[in-house]
């Protein structure tokens, strides 16, 4: 499920950059710092809400049981400065009807078909596979403004089932790199240091309700990425959590699409 957070990243870093501004950047420790203290708070109050209602409100509720997709910022308004970096947090909800939590849970484990159903997803490959921990290799593409960026991401990724009726994920990427030429034969690894700091650190949780003849789903993605290019800060940011409600939207709507299909 770690995927969904590149797709939001590449576009919104991607977007608004033109390739001569397009230069390295440098994740540093204080970055990597507050990072990673961000996402131990939210993975702590994520596990606090795994067997709470999906959905909030009345009025919430109502709207995702017509098809709709709620997405709110995660913290702050979505986009937050830390250190040397951007930090991008989202998070999103829908209802899928007359389906059951291990239908859902099958198409969360069905990495050989990430491929055909998220957009981003070029490839993902199980590298090991201990029941409910796994670890999985994804190749994610995106374009924007005539760029393209490729990375390879390896998430550590845990499955766990309180109950009959409750399940979550927290898929954390390890290892994100930079690929230059991808699919060519000159197709390599950008050094570290060197990248383009279209994504330096990802995380996604994912919880399900079974509920009301269907299954809730809530899901949010947390990400570090290198700040906007200087004087264009007003102009991208805008944009940006437009972006990046819209992604998390459309990779939810993917999933939910993708069950109700291996339902039929």
């Amino acid at each position: 499920m770690g995927h969904r957070i590149v797709r939001l990243l590449l576009g919104t870093i991607i977007l608004g950059i033109s390739a001569p501004t397009l230069s390295a950047a440098v994740l540093t420790d204080a970055a990597a710092k507050a990072y990673a203290e961000y996402v131990d708070r939210a993975r702590r109050s994520f596990l606090d809400r795994v067997n709470q209602p999906v959905g909030g409100s009345e009025p919430d509720r109502a709207a995702l049981h017509r098809e709709e997709t709620t997405v709110r910022p995660g913290g702050g308004d979505g986009i937050q400065e830390l250190p040397d970096s951007l930090l991008h947090h989202w998070r999103g909800a829908v209802f899928i009807p007359r389906t059951t939590l291990n239908q859902s849970l099958s198409v969360s484990r069905a990495y050989s078909d990430y491929p055909t159903i998220f957009h981003p997803v070029v490839a993902a490959k199980v590298l090991s596979d201990q029941g409910d921990v796994l670890r999985v290799q994804f190749r994610m593409r995106q374009s924007a403004g005539g760029i393209t960026g490729t990375v390879d991401m390896w998430s550590n990724i845990q499955y766990g089932r309180p109950d009959p009726t409750h399940a979550y994920v927290i898929s954390i990427a390890d290892t994100i790199r930079e690929v230059k030429d991808a699919g060519r034969p000159t197709e390599r690894y950008v050094p570290p240091g060197q990248d383009r700091g279209y994504l330096w650190r990802a995380a996604t949780f994912t919880r399900f309700v079974e509920a009301d003849g269907g299954v809730y789903m809530e899901m949010e993605t947390i990400g570090l990425s290198r700040p906007f290019p200087p004087l264009l800060g007003w102009v991208i940011e805008p944009i940006a959590r437009r972006i990046g409600r819209g992604s998390v939207e459309n990779s939810i709507q993917e999933f939910r699409r993708a069950v109700l299909a291996r339902r039929s």
